[in-house]
C-alpha cells in the first residue's frame, strides 16, 4: 500500500489511545494506516473487545476496508474511503466503553458536510480508565462547541459493568470549518454542576443522595459559587453508581468523576470526585487532565492558532500529540508557566 502511515502500537503510552487516534485520523485524512505491536507491553497484548468495536464503528463511518480486526490481533490495517454515511448503528459487546468508541468517531466527523446520526447499543456509560458519557456530554461537548463543533447526545439507557446494555443516540451537526480554540485564560468560576447516577436497585440505600451530599459539602467549603448536583436513578442490567461533576468558568469547563465500587461507601465516592475537581480548579490550568489528551486531534485540524494549558504533560497527552504528528504538519509548542504547561498549535 503506497502512502500508508505505519504506527508503532507500543509507542509512548502504548495503549488503546494509539489505536483510536490512528484509525480516527486515518478516516479524517483518508490515508491508510497500519498499526503494529498493538499494546505490546500490556499484560494482555493485542486488541481487546472495545478496541475492535471502535475500529469497526469508524470503518462503518467511512466504508473502510480492514484487515485483522479481531480480538488478540497485534497488527491491523485500515484503508478508509470518503465519509458519506448519514446514519450508523454501533453495537458494543458486554461493557465496552461507549466513551472510548465515541472518542474515535468524533474525530473523523469534525468536518462532515451533512448531519450524522449515531445509534449505539450495548456497552457501558461508565467504566474504569475511560471517560463517562456524562463527562463527554457536559465537558467535552461545550469545549468543542467553542470551535464551532456541535454534538448532541441522548442517553436513553444507562449500562454498567459487566453486562453493559446501554442505549445512546448521538447527532453530529455539520461544520464548514473548525475554529481555533483559545483557552489562554479561564475567567471567573461561575458555578459547579454535576450528576450522581445509580441503578434503581441502589435507590433504597440512597446511594446517589449520599454521593451528592458528600461532594457538595466538600466543595461548598472551598468555593463560594452555586453548587448543584442532580440525583438520578434508572433501571440497569448490572448494578452500578458513578458521579460526574464539572466546574463552569467564563471561558472553559473542567470535569472530574468517580466510579463506585463494592465495599466503598457512597460518601467516599462523592468526596473523591470533589477532591479531583478541586485539584483541577486549584491548578489554574484551563482544561483538566482528561481533556488535555483529547484535544490534540481537534486543534491540529482547526484553522488558526489554538492554545490551552494543562497541569502536566501526561503520557497520554504526549502520545496523542505524537500520533497526530503522523497525519498533520502542524507543530505543537510547549511553555511552562506558573506550574502549568501551555500547549499551542501554530
Amino acid at each position: 500500500m503506497e502512502d500508508t502511515i505505519i504506527i508503532d502500537g507500543a509507542h509512548g503510552e502504548g495503549g488503546g489511545q494509539v489505536i483510536r487516534t490512528s484509525v480516527a485520523l486515518s478516516a479524517l485524512t483518508q490515508r491508510s494506516v497500519k498499526i503494529n505491536n498493538i499494546r505490546a507491553n500490556r499484560c494482555i497484548p493485542g486488541l481487546r473487545a472495545q478496541h475492535v468495536s471502535g475500529i469497526i464503528a469508524v470503518a462503518k463511518l467511512c466504508g473502510a476496508e480492514t484487515k485483522d480486526v479481531i480480538i488478540g490481533s497485534k497488527a491491523v490495517e485500515f484503508n478508509p474511503k470518503m465519509i458519506e454515511t448519514k446514519h450508523i448503528d454501533v453495537d458494543i459487546a458486554t461493557a465496552g466503553s461507549i466513551g472510548l468508541v465515541l472518542q474515535a468517531l468524533l474525530i473523523p466527523t469534525m468536518h462532515v458536510k451533512d448531519k450524522i446520526k449515531i445509534n449505539i447499543n450495548g456497552g457501558a456509560v461508565f467504566g474504569k480508565w475511560s471517560p463517562p458519557l456524562l463527562y463527554t456530554k457536559h465537558v467535552l461537548f461545550p469545549i468543542l462547541s467553542k470551535m464551532g463543533y456541535r454534538v448532541d447526545m441522548d442517553i436513553v439507557k444507562y449500562g454498567y459493568y459487566p453486562k453493559g446494555g446501554s442505549e445512546v443516540k448521538v447527532v453530529v451537526h455539520p461544520v464548514k470549518e473548525l475554529k481555533a480554540l483559545n483557552l489562554s485564560s479561564r475567567g471567573k468560576l461561575i458555578k459547579i454542576s454535576g450528576i450522581a447516577h445509580s441503578s434503581s436497585a441502589l435507590k433504597k440505600g440512597k446511594v446517589s443522595e449520599r454521593e451528592v451530599m458528600s461532594a457538595e459539602r466538600f466543595l461548598s467549603k472551598k468555593y463560594d459559587v452555586p453548587i448543584s448536583i442532580d440525583i438520578c436513578y434508572s433501571e440497569t442490567e448490572s448494578p452500578g453508581t458513578s458521579i460526574v461533576i464539572w466546574a463552569e468558568f467564563e471561558n472553559t469547563v473542567l470535569g472530574a468523576d468517580e466510579l463506585g465500587h463494592v465495599g466503598v461507601r457512597a460518601e467516599i465516592v462523592g468526596q473523591r470526585a470533589a477532591e479531583k475537581l478541586s485539584g483541577f480548579i486549584e491548578s489554574g490550568a484551563t482544561v483538566d487532565e482528561y481533556m488535555g489528551d483529547q484535544l490534540p486531534p481537534y486543534v491540529a485540524f482547526a484553522k488558526g492558532r489554538s492554545c490551552y494549558s494543562v497541569s502536566a504533560l501526561t503520557g497520554h497527552v504526549k502520545t496523542n500529540i505524537d500520533i497526530v504528528g503522523k497525519f498533520s504538519e502542524r507543530k505543537f509548542e510547549f511553555l511552562e508557566k506558573d506550574g502549568n504547561v501551555i500547549i499551542s498549535v501554530k
